[in-house]
């Protein structure tokens, strides 16, 4: 099946476009970010909010189109750039980011957007339903993986509005979920050093059907073996990974970052 440009799927749903504005709680003074406007349904319900909005486009075409419609707004800015490669900082020392952000790219936007948290106030974005199940999941949940612990370890994650596929065109053959991401100042766990903790995090997931001894056996040389089962700082590792915690994983983290080279 040939895919459409960019993979496309236009939200027509005014009254979802709404409630997402809504759902994202502007002040007039914020300065919003909008990632992928599309053809501007919720561009519109943006600029009733607030007087200064960014909207950052790839498509050309659509540029044209947003252009001629917003452009003699005061409060509007359009960029024509590529979210995956651009630099947020460019947009301002602090904002709000309001997106329907392609399926295509989505995590990857996403992942960037968090790697620039210092810049954003909050973030409310619709994602495929199933992307959103692995934001929000808990430790023991099948959706629960190194996306959830990555994205909760730097956020607050709140699950916000549903969307079915009918409120798009063409209707994609999934439904979406809109989520709002309100960066921590702090991390949720306190972790000695994060390039650990994420090693940990990725090699625990890395075969969700494994036992954590056979996942984590670059770091073998600590394990401890006691009554016929096999522990690392306290934690039996003859558990999967989906069942540890965030502060399990901080837990091995700094028991491990000691003896690291």
């Amino acid at each position: 099946m040939k895919k459409r440009p960019l993979g496309q799927n236009f939200l027509i749903d005014r009254e979802a476009a709404r409630e997402i504005v809504l759902q994202a709680d502007i002040n007039p003074e914020d300065p919003v970010l909008e990632i992928g406007p599309g053809k501007g349904i919720l561009t519109e319900f943006l600029l009733e909010k607030t007087g200064a909005l960014i909207a950052l486009e790839v498509d050309s075409k659509l540029c044209t189109a947003l252009d001629a419609r917003f452009g003699s707004n005061p409060g509007f800015k359009l960029l024509e750039a590529d979210a995956l490669k651009f630099d947020f900082g460019r947009i301002g020392p602090r904002f709000k980011v309001v997106a329907n952000l392609p399926y295509y790219a989505a995590t990857h936007i996403l992942k960037r957007l968090i790697y620039f948290q210092s810049h954003v106030i909050d973030m409310t974005v619709m994602l495929q339903k199933e992307v959103v199940d692995r934001l929000v999941a808990e430790p023991g949940q099948k959706e629960y993986g190194s996306l959830s612990v990555f994205v909760q370890y730097h956020n607050e994650v709140r699950r916000v509005l549903e969307v079915g596929r009918e409120a798009f065109s063409p209707p994609p053959k999934i439904d979406s979920s809109v989520v709002k991401l309100i960066p921590l100042q702090i991390p949720k766990v306190d972790v000695k050093n994060e390039t650990i903790f994420f090693k940990i995090v990725h090699a625990a997931f890395l075969h969700k059907r494994k036992m954590l001894k056979n996942n984590l056996k670059g770091w073998e040389n600590q394990f401890l073996k006691e009554n016929g089962k096999i522990h690392m700082a306290g934690i039996d590792l003859s558990q999967r990974g989906e069942t540890l915690s965030l502060e399990d994983f901080a837990t091995l983290s700094n028991f491990v970052h000691p003896h690291h080279e």
